[in-house]
Protein backbone atom coordinates (compact mmCIF):
# COMPACT_ATOMS: atom_id res chain seq x y z
CA UNK A 1 0.00 0.00 0.00
CA UNK A 2 1.40 3.61 -0.86
CA UNK A 3 2.32 5.57 2.05
CA UNK A 4 1.03 9.29 1.83
CA UNK A 5 3.09 12.17 3.45
CA UNK A 6 0.31 13.97 4.59
CA UNK A 7 0.82 17.92 5.51
CA UNK A 8 -2.04 17.54 7.81
CA UNK A 9 -0.68 18.31 10.68
CA UNK A 10 1.29 21.59 11.14
CA UNK A 11 1.96 21.29 14.82
CA UNK A 12 1.27 24.63 16.82
CA UNK A 13 4.47 24.28 19.03
CA UNK A 14 4.09 26.92 21.77
CA UNK A 15 2.58 30.22 22.39
CA UNK A 16 4.24 33.20 24.65
CA UNK A 17 3.15 35.09 27.92
CA UNK A 18 1.87 31.80 29.79
CA UNK A 19 3.51 30.58 32.95
CA UNK A 20 3.34 26.97 32.38
CA UNK A 21 4.22 24.54 29.62
CA UNK A 22 4.10 21.14 28.28
CA UNK A 23 6.04 18.53 26.17
CA UNK A 24 5.15 17.78 23.06
CA UNK A 25 5.58 14.07 21.57
CA UNK A 26 5.21 13.03 17.95
CA UNK A 27 2.77 9.96 17.79
CA UNK A 28 3.69 7.11 15.54
CA UNK A 29 1.91 6.51 12.08
CA UNK A 30 2.35 7.38 8.52
CA UNK A 31 0.21 10.60 8.78
CA UNK A 32 2.25 13.36 10.21
CA UNK A 33 0.65 13.81 13.64
CA UNK A 34 1.80 15.56 16.89
CA UNK A 35 0.35 14.94 20.62
CA UNK A 36 -0.59 17.90 21.90
CA UNK A 37 -3.29 19.55 24.28
CA UNK A 38 -6.24 20.00 22.80
CA UNK A 39 -7.05 23.88 22.52
CA UNK A 40 -10.55 25.41 22.52
CA UNK A 41 -11.94 28.08 20.02
CA UNK A 42 -11.32 30.91 21.88
CA UNK A 43 -12.95 34.38 21.60
CA UNK A 44 -12.81 36.21 24.69
CA UNK A 45 -9.92 38.21 26.09
CA UNK A 46 -9.66 36.45 29.44
CA UNK A 47 -8.60 33.29 27.41
CA UNK A 48 -5.89 34.32 25.35
CA UNK A 49 -3.79 31.53 24.14
CA UNK A 50 -0.96 30.18 25.11
CA UNK A 51 1.09 26.91 25.50
CA UNK A 52 -1.96 24.91 27.43
CA UNK A 53 -4.50 26.09 25.49
CA UNK A 54 -3.95 26.29 21.87
CA UNK A 55 -6.76 27.14 19.31
CA UNK A 56 -8.65 24.90 17.68
CA UNK A 57 -8.38 25.97 14.14
CA UNK A 58 -6.26 28.50 12.24
CA UNK A 59 -5.37 29.51 8.64
CA UNK A 60 -2.50 28.87 6.51
CA UNK A 61 -0.85 29.92 3.68
CA UNK A 62 2.37 28.17 1.92
CA UNK A 63 4.46 28.91 -0.85
CA UNK A 64 7.00 26.49 -2.97
CA UNK A 65 9.79 27.68 -5.10
CA UNK A 66 8.70 31.68 -5.36
CA UNK A 67 6.07 30.18 -5.68
CA UNK A 68 1.68 29.97 -4.56
CA UNK A 69 1.74 26.24 -3.34
CA UNK A 70 -1.77 27.18 -1.38
CA UNK A 71 -3.80 29.94 -0.12
CA UNK A 72 -5.98 30.06 3.21
CA UNK A 73 -6.12 26.47 3.96
CA UNK A 74 -8.01 26.15 7.42
CA UNK A 75 -6.40 23.56 9.81
CA UNK A 76 -8.27 22.25 12.47
CA UNK A 77 -7.54 20.05 15.41
CA UNK A 78 -9.05 16.48 15.17
CA UNK A 79 -9.12 14.81 18.61
CA UNK A 80 -9.63 11.27 17.14
CA UNK A 81 -6.01 11.53 15.49
CA UNK A 82 -4.19 13.58 18.06
CA UNK A 83 -3.46 16.33 14.56
CA UNK A 84 -4.21 19.32 12.96
CA UNK A 85 -5.82 18.71 9.50
CA UNK A 86 -7.05 20.95 6.61
CA UNK A 87 -10.39 19.85 4.67
CA UNK A 88 -8.14 18.03 1.74
CA UNK A 89 -4.92 16.74 2.58
CA UNK A 90 -1.85 18.51 1.61
CA UNK A 91 1.29 16.63 0.09
CA UNK A 92 5.47 17.20 0.66
CA UNK A 93 6.68 18.92 -2.50
CA UNK A 94 10.59 18.10 -3.59
CA UNK A 95 11.25 21.51 -2.97
CA UNK A 96 11.17 23.42 0.69
CA UNK A 97 8.00 25.10 1.66
CA UNK A 98 7.07 28.26 3.81
CA UNK A 99 4.06 28.36 6.19
CA UNK A 100 1.94 31.51 6.83
CA UNK A 101 -0.50 31.12 9.32
CA UNK A 102 -2.68 33.43 11.18
CA UNK A 103 -5.71 33.04 13.81
CA UNK A 104 -8.27 35.92 14.88
CA UNK A 105 -7.02 37.90 11.55
CA UNK A 106 -9.57 40.70 10.05
CA UNK A 107 -9.06 43.15 7.16
CA UNK A 108 -7.48 42.10 3.68
CA UNK A 109 -5.06 39.54 3.82
CA UNK A 110 -2.40 39.50 0.78
CA UNK A 111 0.33 36.79 0.43
CA UNK A 112 3.14 37.12 -2.00
CA UNK A 113 4.93 33.92 -2.25
CA UNK A 114 7.91 34.85 -3.87
CA UNK A 115 9.40 37.18 -1.26
CA UNK A 116 7.68 35.63 1.04
CA UNK A 117 5.06 37.98 2.87
CA UNK A 118 1.88 37.58 4.24
CA UNK A 119 0.13 41.18 5.18
CA UNK A 120 -2.78 42.68 6.31
CA UNK A 121 -4.78 45.87 5.22
CA UNK A 122 -6.84 47.70 7.35
CA UNK A 123 -6.52 45.45 10.67
CA UNK A 124 -9.01 47.09 13.19
CA UNK A 125 -9.71 45.91 17.08
CA UNK A 126 -12.43 44.90 18.43
CA UNK A 127 -14.37 47.31 20.00
CA UNK A 128 -15.07 46.06 23.81
CA UNK A 129 -12.76 43.77 25.66
CA UNK A 130 -15.38 41.14 25.61
CA UNK A 131 -15.25 40.73 22.46
CA UNK A 132 -11.70 41.17 21.36
CA UNK A 133 -9.19 38.64 20.25
CA UNK A 134 -5.89 37.23 20.55
CA UNK A 135 -4.65 37.98 16.98
CA UNK A 136 -2.09 35.39 16.77
CA UNK A 137 1.00 34.60 13.80
CA UNK A 138 3.54 32.07 13.10
CA UNK A 139 5.82 31.52 10.03
CA UNK A 140 8.08 28.55 9.21
CA UNK A 141 10.26 29.09 6.52
CA UNK A 142 12.45 26.39 3.98
CA UNK A 143 10.52 23.22 6.00
CA UNK A 144 11.79 20.18 3.74
CA UNK A 145 10.27 16.68 3.54
CA UNK A 146 10.71 15.76 7.27
CA UNK A 147 12.76 12.17 7.32
CA UNK A 148 12.13 9.39 9.73
CA UNK A 149 9.95 6.76 11.23
CA UNK A 150 7.07 8.07 12.48
CA UNK A 151 7.17 10.88 9.65
CA UNK A 152 8.10 13.95 12.09
CA UNK A 153 5.54 16.75 11.58
CA UNK A 154 6.05 20.25 10.93
CA UNK A 155 5.74 22.66 13.61
CA UNK A 156 5.03 26.32 13.91
CA UNK A 157 5.79 28.76 16.87
CA UNK A 158 2.69 31.55 16.61
CA UNK A 159 3.47 35.03 18.54
CA UNK A 160 0.49 37.49 19.85
CA UNK A 161 0.03 40.51 17.14
CA UNK A 162 -1.29 42.67 19.61
CA UNK A 163 -0.09 44.74 22.64
CA UNK A 164 -1.79 42.98 26.18
CA UNK A 165 -2.49 45.98 28.13
CA UNK A 166 -4.07 45.98 32.46
CA UNK A 167 -4.18 47.75 35.24
CA UNK A 168 -3.83 48.13 38.97
CA UNK A 169 -3.61 51.07 41.35
CA UNK A 170 -1.52 52.06 44.10
CA UNK A 171 -2.31 53.84 47.25
CA UNK A 172 1.16 55.79 48.97
CA UNK A 173 -1.20 58.23 51.21
CA UNK A 174 -2.02 57.72 54.09
CA UNK A 175 -5.06 60.04 54.54
CA UNK A 176 -7.09 59.07 51.67
CA UNK A 177 -8.94 55.94 50.71
CA UNK A 178 -9.73 55.68 46.86
CA UNK A 179 -12.50 53.49 45.38
CA UNK A 180 -12.46 52.80 41.45
CA UNK A 181 -15.46 51.52 39.86
CA UNK A 182 -13.86 52.43 36.03
CA UNK A 183 -10.96 52.56 33.77
CA UNK A 184 -10.82 54.21 30.48
CA UNK A 185 -7.74 54.58 27.53
CA UNK A 186 -9.22 57.52 25.47
CA UNK A 187 -7.77 58.07 21.88
CA UNK A 188 -5.79 55.52 20.95
CA UNK A 189 -5.39 54.04 17.41
CA UNK A 190 -7.28 50.89 16.53
CA UNK A 191 -6.52 50.37 13.04
CA UNK A 192 -3.56 49.93 10.90
CA UNK A 193 -1.55 47.39 8.47
CA UNK A 194 0.23 44.27 9.42
CA UNK A 195 3.15 42.42 7.89
CA UNK A 196 5.15 39.28 9.02
CA UNK A 197 8.07 37.53 6.40
CA UNK A 198 10.71 36.40 8.91
CA UNK A 199 10.47 33.08 10.79
CA UNK A 200 9.16 32.82 14.12
CA UNK A 201 11.13 29.92 14.97
CA UNK A 202 11.75 30.20 18.85
CA UNK A 203 9.14 29.77 21.28
CA UNK A 204 9.43 32.96 23.38
CA UNK A 205 8.46 32.33 27.12
CA UNK A 206 8.64 33.94 30.75
CA UNK A 207 9.99 30.84 33.32
CA UNK A 208 9.35 33.38 35.92
CA UNK A 209 6.50 35.11 35.51
CA UNK A 210 5.80 38.86 35.59
CA UNK A 211 1.94 38.95 35.82
CA UNK A 212 2.04 37.36 39.12
CA UNK A 213 5.32 37.93 40.77
CA UNK A 214 5.72 41.64 39.04
CA UNK A 215 9.14 40.44 37.48
CA UNK A 216 9.60 41.83 33.78
CA UNK A 217 12.15 40.71 31.00
CA UNK A 218 15.10 42.55 31.12
CA UNK A 219 15.45 42.72 27.24
CA UNK A 220 13.15 41.47 24.27
CA UNK A 221 14.61 38.41 22.69
CA UNK A 222 12.30 37.21 20.04
CA UNK A 223 12.48 37.23 16.47
CA UNK A 224 10.50 36.89 13.91
CA UNK A 225 8.52 40.09 14.92
CA UNK A 226 5.50 41.19 12.57
CA UNK A 227 6.06 44.84 11.86
CA UNK A 228 2.66 47.31 12.50
CA UNK A 229 2.41 50.51 10.31
CA UNK A 230 0.06 52.82 9.04
CA UNK A 231 -2.16 53.64 12.13
CA UNK A 232 -1.81 57.70 11.86
CA UNK A 233 -2.97 57.32 7.75
CA UNK A 234 -5.31 55.60 8.61
CA UNK A 235 -6.43 58.03 11.61
CA UNK A 236 -8.66 55.83 13.01
CA UNK A 237 -9.09 56.08 17.08
CA UNK A 238 -11.19 54.71 19.97
CA UNK A 239 -11.77 54.42 23.63
CA UNK A 240 -12.09 51.34 25.56
CA UNK A 241 -14.08 51.14 28.99
CA UNK A 242 -13.10 48.43 32.02
CA UNK A 243 -15.67 47.90 34.70
CA UNK A 244 -13.76 45.72 36.94
CA UNK A 245 -15.36 42.60 37.91
CA UNK A 246 -14.69 39.60 40.15
CA UNK A 247 -13.32 35.86 39.07
CA UNK A 248 -17.41 34.84 38.78
CA UNK A 249 -18.07 37.62 36.50
CA UNK A 250 -19.73 40.59 38.41
CA UNK A 251 -19.08 44.12 38.73
CA UNK A 252 -17.10 45.58 41.88
CA UNK A 253 -15.74 48.20 43.13
CA UNK A 254 -12.25 48.05 43.99
CA UNK A 255 -10.90 49.39 47.08
CA UNK A 256 -7.16 50.99 47.47
CA UNK A 257 -6.27 51.44 50.78
CA UNK A 258 -2.91 53.05 52.47
CA UNK A 259 -0.06 50.80 51.36
CA UNK A 260 -2.02 48.64 49.21
CA UNK A 261 -1.73 47.46 45.78
CA UNK A 262 -4.92 46.42 43.50
CA UNK A 263 -5.40 44.73 40.68
CA UNK A 264 -7.97 46.33 38.38
CA UNK A 265 -7.87 44.03 35.56
CA UNK A 266 -6.98 40.61 36.35
CA UNK A 267 -8.69 40.23 39.84
CA UNK A 268 -7.70 36.68 40.76
CA UNK A 269 -4.27 36.61 39.14
CA UNK A 270 -3.25 33.82 40.55
CA UNK A 271 -6.16 31.62 39.26
CA UNK A 272 -6.32 32.50 35.98
CA UNK A 273 -3.64 34.55 33.59
CA UNK A 274 -6.61 36.40 31.72
CA UNK A 275 -9.44 38.23 32.88
CA UNK A 276 -12.78 39.61 30.68
CA UNK A 277 -10.85 42.95 31.29
CA UNK A 278 -7.32 42.54 29.78
CA UNK A 279 -7.25 44.93 27.00
CA UNK A 280 -5.63 43.47 23.57
CA UNK A 281 -4.90 46.80 21.98
CA UNK A 282 -2.95 47.89 18.45
CA UNK A 283 0.64 48.32 18.53
CA UNK A 284 1.73 51.96 17.89
CA UNK A 285 3.42 55.05 19.31
CA UNK A 286 0.94 56.27 21.68
CA UNK A 287 0.24 60.14 20.84
CA UNK A 288 -0.40 61.21 24.00
CA UNK A 289 -2.14 64.76 25.64
CA UNK A 290 0.37 66.66 27.28
CA UNK A 291 -2.02 67.15 30.48
CA UNK A 292 -2.39 70.42 29.98
CA UNK A 293 -6.07 72.07 29.85
CA UNK A 294 -8.85 70.23 29.56
CA UNK A 295 -8.90 66.65 28.86
CA UNK A 296 -11.95 66.38 27.24
CA UNK A 297 -10.49 69.15 24.21
CA UNK A 298 -7.62 66.11 23.79
CA UNK A 299 -7.33 64.23 20.07
CA UNK A 300 -4.53 62.24 21.46
CA UNK A 301 -4.94 59.84 24.09
CA UNK A 302 -4.96 59.81 28.04
CA UNK A 303 -6.25 57.50 31.08
CA UNK A 304 -9.89 58.35 32.79
CA UNK A 305 -10.42 56.70 36.36
CA UNK A 306 -14.11 57.11 37.86
CA UNK A 307 -13.06 56.76 41.69
CA UNK A 308 -14.45 57.91 45.09
CA UNK A 309 -11.40 59.56 46.99
CA UNK A 310 -11.88 60.02 50.81
CA UNK A 311 -10.57 61.67 53.87
CA UNK A 312 -9.11 59.20 56.35
CA UNK A 313 -10.07 60.45 59.55
CA UNK A 314 -8.45 57.92 61.99
CA UNK A 315 -6.23 55.05 60.97
CA UNK A 316 -8.93 53.60 59.15
CA UNK A 317 -11.54 55.24 56.48
CA UNK A 318 -15.02 55.30 57.45
CA UNK A 319 -17.47 55.51 54.53
CA UNK A 320 -19.75 56.80 56.35
CA UNK A 321 -18.66 59.83 58.34
CA UNK A 322 -15.55 60.69 56.60
CA UNK A 323 -15.42 63.48 54.17
CA UNK A 324 -15.36 62.86 50.34
CA UNK A 325 -12.86 64.67 48.97
CA UNK A 326 -13.52 63.66 45.15
CA UNK A 327 -17.45 62.47 44.11
CA UNK A 328 -20.60 63.51 43.24
CA UNK A 329 -23.94 63.15 44.83
CA UNK A 330 -26.40 60.89 43.67
CA UNK A 331 -28.63 63.85 44.42
CA UNK A 332 -27.53 67.35 45.78
CA UNK A 333 -27.49 66.92 50.12
CA UNK A 334 -28.29 63.49 49.75
CA UNK A 335 -24.97 62.28 51.17
CA UNK A 336 -25.15 59.16 49.32
CA UNK A 337 -21.95 59.55 46.94
CA UNK A 338 -20.08 58.00 43.43
CA UNK A 339 -17.16 58.11 41.83
CA UNK A 340 -16.04 61.00 39.65
CA UNK A 341 -13.84 61.12 36.13
CA UNK A 342 -10.39 61.74 37.18
CA UNK A 343 -7.89 62.61 34.14
CA UNK A 344 -4.38 61.25 34.01
CA UNK A 345 -1.68 61.34 31.54
CA UNK A 346 0.19 58.41 29.65
CA UNK A 347 3.71 58.23 30.33
CA UNK A 348 5.92 60.22 27.79
CA UNK A 349 7.14 58.32 24.92
CA UNK A 350 4.93 55.36 25.11
CA UNK A 351 5.61 52.81 22.65
CA UNK A 352 3.50 49.49 22.83
CA UNK A 353 4.94 46.33 20.86
CA UNK A 354 3.06 43.28 19.79
CA UNK A 355 3.07 40.34 22.08
CA UNK A 356 4.14 42.13 25.27
CA UNK A 357 2.25 42.86 27.95
CA UNK A 358 1.76 46.56 29.56
CA UNK A 359 0.61 46.66 33.08
CA UNK A 360 -0.06 50.46 34.26
CA UNK A 361 -0.22 50.94 38.01
CA UNK A 362 -2.32 54.42 39.15
CA UNK A 363 0.04 55.31 42.23
CA UNK A 364 -1.96 58.22 44.49
CA UNK A 365 1.05 59.23 46.20
CA UNK A 366 1.57 61.92 48.94
CA UNK A 367 1.41 65.71 47.91
CA UNK A 368 0.09 64.15 44.49
CA UNK A 369 -2.34 66.22 42.66
CA UNK A 370 -4.62 63.03 42.11
CA UNK A 371 -4.51 64.28 38.32
CA UNK A 372 -7.46 66.63 37.14
CA UNK A 373 -11.03 67.11 35.74
CA UNK A 374 -11.83 66.19 32.54
CA UNK A 375 -13.78 69.03 32.09
CA UNK A 376 -12.13 71.75 34.05
CA UNK A 377 -8.48 70.60 34.03
CA UNK A 378 -8.42 71.70 37.71
CA UNK A 379 -6.40 69.47 39.95
CA UNK A 380 -8.43 66.51 41.59
CA UNK A 381 -6.89 66.82 45.08
CA UNK A 382 -5.07 70.48 46.80
CA UNK A 383 -2.99 69.47 49.22
CA UNK A 384 -3.13 71.54 52.70
CA UNK A 385 0.01 73.75 52.92
CA UNK A 386 0.31 76.56 55.87
CA UNK A 387 1.87 79.39 55.94
CA UNK A 388 2.20 81.23 59.34
CA UNK A 389 2.53 84.64 60.78
CA UNK A 390 3.37 85.33 64.52
CA UNK A 391 2.07 88.25 66.46
CA UNK A 392 5.01 90.48 67.67
CA UNK A 393 4.54 90.45 71.48
CA UNK A 394 2.63 94.14 72.60
CA UNK A 395 4.31 96.37 75.30
CA UNK A 396 1.75 96.26 77.81
CA UNK A 397 3.36 98.66 79.61
CA UNK A 398 6.36 98.83 82.54
CA UNK A 399 5.35 98.41 86.05
CA UNK A 400 7.26 98.71 89.01
CA UNK A 401 7.42 95.98 91.54
CA UNK A 402 8.81 97.02 94.63
CA UNK A 403 10.72 94.49 96.63
CA UNK A 404 10.89 94.98 100.49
Amino acid sequence: MKKHLVLGALAVLALAACSKTETLEVNKGNEISLSAVTGKNLTKAFDGYCNNSKPNNFDVWASSDSKLYFAKETYTWDAGTSTYKSGSARYWPASAVNFFALKNQNGTVTFDPATPKLSIEGYTVEATPETQKDFLYAVSKNVTKPTGTPTPAATLNFRHALSQIEFKAKNDNSNIHVVIDKIQVKNVYNKGNFSVSEATTNNYKITSDPHENGETPISDPRTGVCIWDNQDTYASKASYTITPKNISGNVISVDVKNGGTADLTVTDPAGKEYNPNTLYLLPQDVAAWDGTGKAVDSEDAYFIIDALIYNVAGTEVNKTTDVVLWGKETTPGSGVWKSKSIAVPFPASTEWKGGLRYVYTFNFTSYGMGGSDPSTGDDVLTPITLTVTVDDFVDAGNTEVNVE
